[in-house]
């Protein structure tokens, strides 16, 4: 998702502020309530200096998704991944535009299990407005913050912004934001980022937040998946979509959109894949 600039394009870190504050004067225009999160909208001292972001990320009220994608779409991003297709969590949307980039659209963020209009509120209520390319945006409190970017390290696999949100905290801090996770009910997901996932091995989630804090085949991660979706309904979801080309994505790789002969190519090549991990597994066992 990262492009150089070309000499008539902004560099990336200006362009990405710059769409913060539209993305924000949107919202300010509708009554939209958004967090905004990661990227400029971190506080001082919990990322590294220099770090830059590539794109917009923004948690909007679930009841006003509908708004904020209307209104997007009004000044030209374009969706290119729905909910059900952007990640195993099925978290955020991505919608891109021509000259602002990427903006990635949270409904909840992984690992908060609690319901995510509640999760909105508990996150907003002690929320504060920081300057971001001169217009006034909302964004997490400095323990919500923590809380933030510790669960995005575990599901990315570790980063190094576990060392300044967490790690560099003083025991009272980290008390907060264990507070805040157990209020939110993201404790496996803050254990998988600050090395306690042990203490949760009989969480229907362990195995999910093992595989990406730590890593695994796919195979494993669709196991993990099964593991901890809620209910036979989800359970089935999962079932049908583990050999189910994600167009979306394709799209994405392609850059257009797919022609049914590539769709029928790429269903072949996962289910092709899918068979030979298998094979392997079974072989190792």
């Amino acid at each position: 998702m990262t492009e150089e600039p070309d000499g008539r394009t902004a560099p990336i870190a200006a362009r990405v502020h710059l769409a913060h504050a539209v993305v924000q004067k949107l919202a300010d225009d509708r009554g939209i309530d958004l967090l905004h999160l990661k990227g400029p909208a971190v506080l001082p001292g919990l990322r590294a200096e220099g770090r830059h972001s590539s794109d917009v990320d923004v948690l909007v009220r679930p009841s006003h998704l509908a708004r904020l994608a209307e209104a997007l779409e009004w000044v030209g991003w374009e969706k290119r991944t729905d909910f059900s297709t952007g990640s195993a969590f099925a978290h955020a949307a991505n919608w891109w535009h021509d000259d602002w980039g990427w903006v990635d659209v949270h409904v909840h963020w992984p690992g908060v299990m609690v319901d995510a209009e509640q999760a909105f509120d508990v996150l907003a209520r002690t929320s504060l407005m920081v300057p971001i390319a001169h217009r006034d945006c909302r964004v997490p409190d400095r323990t919500a913050q923590r809380l933030v970017l510790v669960l995005h390290s575990a599901r990315s696999g570790g980063t190094s912004d576990v060392d300044l949100a967490w790690y560099a905290a003083d025991p009272g801090e980290q008390d907060a934001v264990r507070a805040l996770a157990a209020e939110l009910d993201a404790e496996v997901a803050l254990a998988a980022g600050i090395g306690e996932l042990e203490l949760h091995r009989d969480h229907p989630t362990y195995r999910l937040w093992r595989h990406f804090s730590q890593g695994g085949s796919r195979t494993d991660e669709w196991r993990a998946r099964l593991a901890a979706a809620s209910g036979a309904r989800a359970k089935a979801h999962l079932v049908t979509a583990v050999l189910r080309v994600n167009r979306d994505h394709l799209s994405m790789e392609l850059g257009r959109p797919p022609t049914r002969a590539e769709v029928r190519d790429r269903q072949r090549l996962r289910v092709r894949r899918a068979l030979d991990e298998v094979v392997r597994r079974v072989g190792r066992r």
